[in-house]
């Protein structure tokens, strides 16, 4: 019977501590940039990369480094192991062999004038734990609709950028924002990503700024968790958002954490407690983040987007959201690509779906 005893601890502690791990994993503050590609050659107008599905796909992709930027055009070559990519322009820095790199879907780097040539301001908006980042890019006035951009988690400002131009040649302002525990932001007391669950009243206060600044409504913008934030705020208070667009959103947390545990090859029971250890250790249900419960009653017009290749955030809860919710309500478009990538692997048909939404709640 000791013997058992002594197994039944063991083993409680082993599940605990996964779960615990896990959940610290999922509620991590972490802005540390990784670099998992090795640059095989450069030279020519091209740059010579390890084949992999990411380094191969056709889209719109900018190649980064830890001191330059560079925007890739079409596959030109290669064999078996390598792929070898049209260089379109570089934006900083240097190619040079053997550095380490990575692709990002982002883009740009910098601030809108340097990315994109926009003018911008840099403001910051009171929130409650202090003031916060934000650029806003004038549109043809201040007083009309607003588009409040809110990026992922562990992100910044620059997941935004794609967007910028279509916003600002239909004149709308936009306000791209950051939000507790960004780079540049206040910190939250305990210092923790909460998923959302604390960070939306950041977009709520986001949504005063523009107010007092003019805006006679808001459409809000959020990728992955910032989908998130953006339901959660319409759901808290609609009565100022004309409509909403969401790019690879998470519309329910549990499954999205479900699907993160299977890629860590977790057992679902072992899933199942870190949920219970994340839901304790920052004070959040995550029910109440399943959206589906809430898409019968939407009033406001949403457009959607979600990537085929998806691997950070479960598709089936965006699906069900579209299909449930009123008729005409949601525009749902499905896209090749991964996590947020919607824009890259077509960026003239993201452009003119998004334009034609922005046109009508605008």
């Amino acid at each position: 019977m000791a013997s058992a005893v002594a197994f039944s601890v063991l083993l409680f502690a082993a599940v605990g501590g996964a779960g615990w791990y896990f959940a610290g994993v999922a509620i991590e503050v972490d802005h540390s940039a990784e670099y998992p590609l090795t640059i095989v050659d450069a030279g020519n107008g091209t740059v010579t990369l390890p084949r992999a599905p990411e380094t191969e796909r056709p889209g719109t992709w900018a190649l980064v480094w830890k001191d330059g930027r560079a925007f890739l055009g079409p596959v030109v070559g290669g064999d078996e192991s390598h792929v070898v990519r049209k260089v379109e322009s570089v934006f900083s820095g240097s190619l040079v062999k053997g550095a380490p790199a990575a692709l990002d879907h982002w883009m740009f780097d910098g601030d809108p004038k340097e990315a994109l040539g926009l003018p911008f301001e840099d403001v910051t908006y009171p929130s409650k734990v202090g003031p916060m980042p934000a650029w806003v890019l004038p549109g043809s006035s201040y007083d009309r609709t607003w588009v409040i951009a809110v990026h992922g988690r562990n992100s910044d400002k620059a997941e935004t950028f794609r967007v910028m131009r279509s916003v600002h040649e239909l004149g709308l302002p936009m306000m791209s924002i950051a939000y507790r525990n960004d780079v540049g932001a206040p910190s939250s007391g305990d210092r923790k990503n909460h998923l959302g669950d604390t960070e939306w009243q950041d977009l709520l206060s986001a949504m005063g700024y523009a107010r007092a600044r003019g805006a006679t409504g808001v459409v809000l913008y959020g990728w992955s968790m910032g989908g998130a934030m953006a339901m959660t705020a319409l759901r808290k208070d609609p009565r100022f958002v004309r409509g909403v667009v969401l790019d690879s959103p998470v519309l329910d947390w549990s499954a999205t954490l479900d699907k993160q545990g299977d890629a860590r090859n977790l057992p679902g029971f072992m899933t199942d407690v870190a949920k219970q250890v994340l839901e304790w250790r920052i004070g959040i249900d995550l029910t109440d983040y399943d959206q589906r419960r809430y898409a019968p009653r939407l009033r406001r017009p949403v457009l959607l987007y979600t990537s085929k290749d998806d691997a950070t955030v479960a598709n089936d809860p965006a699906f069900t959201f579209a299909r449930t919710a009123p008729p005409g309500m949601v525009t749902h478009i499905t896209t090749l690509g991964g996590h947020t990538e919607s824009w890259n692997v077509d960026p003239a048909a993201y452009e003119r779906s998004l334009k034609s939404f922005l046109k009508r709640v605008g």
